[in-house]
């Protein structure tokens, strides 16, 4: 898996800065249910282009330390190379399933959208949960309902239609995999988590026209972008069609371009005490 989204590292790198843009507000209540504050020490689990472990960078300032970390190793220089500025900041590689960390040594671990592709949910919670210190915290960014968020499900509606079946496939896990609020807050006390909560926000993307929206969004979606980029060139431009036709139906226009609907859920919890 690490390969799928190693190779789509330059998609996230081009587009990390609208990422952010996007997900700003539900970024930061994440880092308030992580209790992130100055001096902590915090580790991003899954951190892409290093969105969620940056934001936490400026809260803790040089008084504290970030991780980030992807088990993709090029996604990991995309984040490295955005945090050159923060000497706090480090990067390492490895994965949810395997920190490569002693126990005990954060006081908040973040997943922005990372932990709806792990297999073992639990499993990888009860892991960040190993490097936390007694009390700390753990907060996880999923996507919300698929019907609330039409930016990316439209193009998974139409690489499905096509095929005719669900896509992806429901024993994969993929980015709607944890968007039950119930679902999700029970994996994190499977977990071994206490206090656990989960809360929605609203996170709408923008973008200048359908077209640029078609353009952008296959390219983030690292198993999605190598299963287009694997069709032959007619298969993929009726996908195109079809998501855009549902686009079309599913955005709503504004002065300077699109607005599709987002939607996301924080869950998070605290590490019992040792």
């Amino acid at each position: 898996m690490s390969d799928v989204w190693d190779s789509a590292a330059p998609g996230w790198d081009a587009n990390a800065e609208l990422i952010d843009a996007q997900l700003a507000l539900a970024t930061e209540a994440m880092l308030d249910a992580g209790a992130v504050a100055r001096g902590s020490a915090v580790l991003e689990l899954a951190c892409g282009p290093g969105g969620a472990g940056l934001a936490a960078a400026e809260r803790v300032g040089d008084s504290g330390r970030v991780l980030l970390s992807d088990s993709a190793p090029q996604m990991v220089a995309v984040a490295a190379r955005r945090a050159q500025a923060r000497p706090w900041v480090s990067t390492a590689v490895f994965g949810q399933s395997e920190i490569a960390i002693e126990n005990g040594q954060f006081d908040a671990v973040l997943a922005r959208h990372g932990l709806m592709f792990v297999e073992d949910r639990a499993g990888a919670v009860r892991e960040a949960a190993r490097v936390l210190r007694a009390g700390g915290r753990y907060a996880a960014m999923t996507w919300g309902l698929r019907a609330q968020n039409p930016w990316l499900g439209c193009i998974l509606d139409a690489v499905g239609e096509q095929f005719g079946v669900s896509f992806p496939p429901p024993e994969v896990p993929g980015p709607f995999s944890l968007e039950d609020p119930e679902l999700l807050g029970s994996i994190l006390r499977e977990g071994g988590l206490q206090d656990v909560r989960v809360q929605s926000f609203s996170t709408p993307m923008g973008a200048d026209s359908l077209q640029a929206w078609w353009e952008r969004v296959p390219k983030l979606a690292g198993p999605l972008a190598s299963a287009l980029a694997a069709m032959e060139p007619g298969v993929g431009e009726a996908i195109e069609e079809r998501a855009l036709a549902a686009g079309e139906r599913c955005s709503r226009r504004e002065a300077d371009g699109i607005v599709f609907a987002g939607s996301v859920l924080i869950g998070s919890g605290s590490a019992p005490g040792r």
